[in-house]
């Protein structure tokens, strides 16, 4: 039981090892901005096994540190405008006697990627703040922080709809592996939903599964054609993105789909192993643009969330 007392907070424990997995959307279906600017969307959201890991340790003073395996990719965010430390001073705001931390994350999720890496590493810390505190925080501080940060506290598969706050969260979808493409270059979320703005829907072939098929297909083992509103408006902001796909298509003779605003594109494996031979392949296809290409799978929500 964790116990208040004059000083604060008394775990008994200094550090904590945190991991912030990524997510793709399993379609995304965007509507028009509404007058507070936002604009609602439609999604299947999973969480995946790649994801930034998190070391947290009690300090005299707030700071935050980040670093990479490898130096590629857009450059990291600073700590003094980076979703943990908006997070973190968001749960300060409300409860003064969360302590002091140094937080070091060494990423693995691309930067500007749409596979959730920084509302990730927020929902980590409310996470975090959540074990601490042993209550759970206010859903709203979470939506005020990003779309995806409600369902990224949780993770699994959930259907998401309105604002990211409307989550219906689904039973596991097992046994699918997926390998990633990240360009060299990341995208704007802000420069792609404006962009949207700006275009009709006829920009993204509709040829594609509808949202109750998606999950239908995938519980089957049967990879659906999925859907991405942004993508035409993603291709408008980067036209190099567009070529990526296409040279991943022709290479693979798979489908490749965009997750979120860019500009990460994957493909739906079942079997490891052929998501291995297809990550060797594209090494040695000479694809231009590429920063990096992991697999991953899909992964459960966190205990005692969903």
């Amino acid at each position: 039981m964790i116990k208040f007392g004059k000083r604060g907070i008394d775990t008994g424990a200094t550090q904590w090892q945190l991991s912030a997995p990524a997510k793709i959307n399993l379609g995304l279906w965007v509507g028009s901005r509404d007058s507070r600017g936002y604009h609602p969307v439609l999604s299947i959201m999973q969480s995946i096994s790649l994801a930034d890991a998190i070391v947290v340790t009690k300090s005299a003073y707030y700071d935050v540190t980040m670093s990479r395996r490898e130096d590629k990719g857009p450059a990291l965010p600073s700590s003094a405008n980076n979703l943990i430390t908006r997070a973190y001073n968001a749960i300060k705001s409300q409860y003064p006697e969360i302590p002091p931390v140094k937080i070091h994350v060494t990423k693995q999720i691309p930067i500007g990627a749409g596979l959730g890496g920084g509302s990730s590493d927020a929902a980590a810390i409310i996470r975090w703040a959540q074990m601490l505190m042993n209550k759970k925080m206010d859903s709203r501080m979470a939506g005020d922080l990003g779309v995806d940060v409600p369902f990224l506290i949780c993770g699994g598969t959930a259907k998401a709809q309105g604002y990211g706050d409307n989550l219906e969260f689904l039973p596991p979808l097992t046994g699918w592996h997926v390998v990633l493409i990240s360009p060299h270059f990341g995208l704007s979320t802000r420069r792609v939903y404006e962009t949207f703005d700006t275009l009709s829907n006829s920009s993204v072939s509709r040829n594609t599964e509808s949202i109750e098929n998606v999950r239908r297909l995938l519980e089957q083992g049967t990879a659906p054609k999925l859907y991405n509103a942004l993508e035409g408006a993603a291709w408008k902001v980067e036209p190099k993105l567009k070529g990526l796909k296409t040279d991943l298509e022709r290479t693979s003779g798979k489908q490749w789909f965009l997750t979120g605003s860019g500009a990460t594109y994957f493909t739906l494996l079942r079997s490891y192993h052929d998501s291995r031979m297809l990550k060797r392949d594209l090494q040695n296809s000479h694809i231009g643009n590429l920063a990096s290409i992991e697999i991953a799978e899909f992964r459960e929500s966190f205990l005692g969330c969903g």
